[in-house]
């Protein structure tokens, strides 16, 4: 096998989006968009494209599992991750018949301003369990004392602990997107020694019961992870940018000041943020650095129609908007 640097294991989707919508609406009413598009998501699988298109092919491996469908809504995500050079092969593949359910599927709302909802049906993605992450033993071996793991929240929960717990088990980085969390849950048992965890500020306030919106309470929000042991905390606000906090240092990552006409579109803009993190971590470069590089890559994002993600390129040609 050739040396895998980086396992993202979680939920491949579809997404089905709408945009150009005024406004959302409310029980009972109908509103009219300007476009339809059908693109590859999943938390976790946009995260494990978007590091591979930094970090380069063969570098990158997603443990998921799929199933096919009679209208091929399964093929989107695993095309986007072999195009971008991700190992697939701990990526399950039902057939319809085994899987007696759908792939996971993203309705996407996009209004003019470029903020989304989003409705999942995880299908598929609801079965994936701990035996799928023991079943791919061969990347936590080959990554071991040397890699990093990415995950987000979009699985079942016993599946994340499963997958921290055995990357802590062979000496791997955990970074934690909490995005996906399941509001009935708690999920204080799976922050011991995360080596990072990255909420915006609606889910850090779910996670700790502290309102975030400014500099003073992402700090309180932060000492609730860092007291159970997490080692690095970033907390993104939006335009107002990000808080880095570490055991010793706090600093403040605001959002650069771009010139770029086009689509707004906040989707994937958190999961750019993490995989260029992960990525930045994964080259050797200081963790402030690679929180800069991040917040640049998550603001690039915004001006993106769908999941493309960012390229080294662009991210050296706006690197002179950051502080």
């Amino acid at each position: 096998m050739q040396k895998i640097s980086i396992i993202v294991p979680g939920a491949l989707n579809t997404d089905l989006v709408a945009s150009g919508i005024k406004e959302f609406v409310q029980p009972g009413q109908q509103q009219y968009g300007t476009a339809f598009s059908i693109y590859p998501g999943g938390k976790s699988r946009n995260i494990a494209q978007m590091i591979a298109s930094l970090v380069g092919p063969n570098k990158v491996a997603m443990i998921g599992k799929t199933c096919k469908d009679p209208n091929n809504l399964w093929k989107p995500p695993i095309d986007g991750l072999l195009d971008a050079g991700v190992n697939t092969s701990h990526i399950k593949l039902l057939s319809a018949e085994e899987a007696q359910t759908h792939p996971g599927i993203a309705f996407i709302h996009v209004n003019t301003e470029g903020t989304n909802s989003i409705y999942v049906l995880p299908g598929i993605n609801a079965t994936f369990s701990p035996q799928d992450i023991d079943d791919a033993q061969s990347l936590f071996t080959n990554a071991q004392h040397t890699g990093i793991l990415v995950l987000s929240l979009e699985m079942p929960k016993q599946t994340a602990y499963h997958a921290i717990q055995k990357a802590h088990q062979h000496n791997i980085k955990v970074f934690l997107d909490p995005g996906a969390y399941k509001k009935e849950e708690s999920y204080d048992d799976i922050y011991n020694n995360l080596y990072l965890i990255k909420p915006n500020e609606h889910e850090a306030e779910h996670l700790t019961g502290i309102k975030v919106t400014d500099k003073e309470t992402a700090k309180q929000a932060a000492a609730y992870f860092l007291q159970r042991n997490v080692q690095n905390v970033l907390i993104t606000l939006g335009e107002q940018g990000a808080y880095l906090f570490t055991k010793e240092t706090e600093q403040h990552i605001p959002t650069p000041k771009l010139s770029i006409q086009g689509e707004k579109n906040a989707t994937g803009c958190g999961d750019q943020t993490i995989a260029a993190l992960a990525a930045a971590i994964s080259q050797g470069k200081p963790l402030e650095q690679a929180a800069k590089q991040a917040i640049l890559a998550g603001t690039l994002q915004f001006y993106k129609a769908g999941i493309v993600p960012v390229t080294n390129k662009e991210i050296e040609e706006y690197t002179q908007h950051i502080d």
